[in-house]
């Protein structure tokens, strides 16, 4: 489709994966699309994470357990689920809203729907590695959760047989299987359930060939551009006031993960999101 026959003007805050994966879809659908990005597109969580493609990843973090497992952990500052404590009224708004869902039923009903949001975003990972100039290490080699306790294994068979009734490909492995699968890897395990059905691939690298990739599709990426403020009319956004001067859209999708919160406020918008704590490990490259 040619420019001047494009179905209108996007305009997408954010440049982390899913601002550059929803300018991907819908160039593709034929609009115009421009990103705005308040850093520089290189130090975000979308290059720095594990890469990880989880079916698995059916139970939602709200669940049973979390609550108390939760309180000790955001005292925390090094464990998985630190939030620094306030009293802040949107900390204790989600807060009361996470507790009001961590139960068995919420899991329950959550199940399927991640799993099919999982698996079809597998899909969208398998279709994007056929592009040309698309490829990011994409493998189908699934994911091991290890175990070296009795509680724990039968935590993780106890998911791992869930997984199957759900219709994932899923194996309890005892510990020589669990070994024969990393043979370069001394493993101290009792066993592992081997998610045959996750993935993984290289975010840092599809980070930067979906950039040159839509910047040869004519996409105008702004970065170190923040966004002030909002003009709405009709409950829609007409115009975007940045550090980059006013943009006008026919349509604003925003995607600025752990900012979403500020920023949709600027609308007029309450949307229940907290950041949480991330965190790393680095090790030397083989190759």
């Amino acid at each position: 489709m040619h420019a001047d026959q494009t179905k209108g003007n996007i305009t997408i805050i954010g440049a982390g994966i899913i601002g550059l994966c929803s300018a991907y879809y819908l160039t593709k659908a034929g609009f115009k699309v421009t990103l705005l990005e308040q850093g520089d597109l290189v130090d975000n969580c979308s290059s720095g994470n594990a890469g990880m493609i989880v079916p698995s990843h059916f139970v939602p973090l709200a669940a049973p357990g979390m609550i108390s497992k939760g309180i000790k952990w955001m005292f925390n500052s090094k464990s998985p689920f630190y939030v620094k404590p306030s009293l802040n009224p949107k900390l204790i708004s989600w807060g009361l809203k996470f507790w009001k869902h961590a139960n068995q039923k919420h899991v329950d009903h959550a199940a399927e729907p991640l799993r099919d949001l999982h698996l079809l975003s597998k899909q969208l990972y398998d279709e994007l590695a056929q592009e040309p100039d698309l490829d990011f290490g994409l493998e189908k080699k699934g994911i091991l959760m290890l175990y070296k306790t009795q509680a724990a294994a039968e935590e993780e068979i106890h998911l791992a047989l869930k997984a199957q009734s759900l219709g994932l490909d899923v194996a309890v492995l005892n510990a020589g299987a669990a070994q024969k699968l990393e043979p370069d890897t001394a493993l101290d395990v009792l066993g592992a359930i081997h998610y045959r059905c996750d993935a993984h691939l290289s975010p840092s690298t599809l980070v930067k060939q979906l950039i040159s990739n839509l910047k040869n599709k004519g996409v105008e990426i702004i970065t170190n551009c923040k966004v002030n403020g909002f003009e709405t009319q009709n409950a829609k956004i007409t115009e975007i006031h940045t550090t980059h001067g006013t943009f006008k859209s026919d349509l604003t999708v925003m995607t600025g993960g752990a900012w979403l919160p500020e920023l949709a406020q600027k609308a007029g918008l309450t949307i229940p999101v907290m950041p949480g704590k991330g965190y790393s490990f680095m090790v030397e490259s083989l190759s």
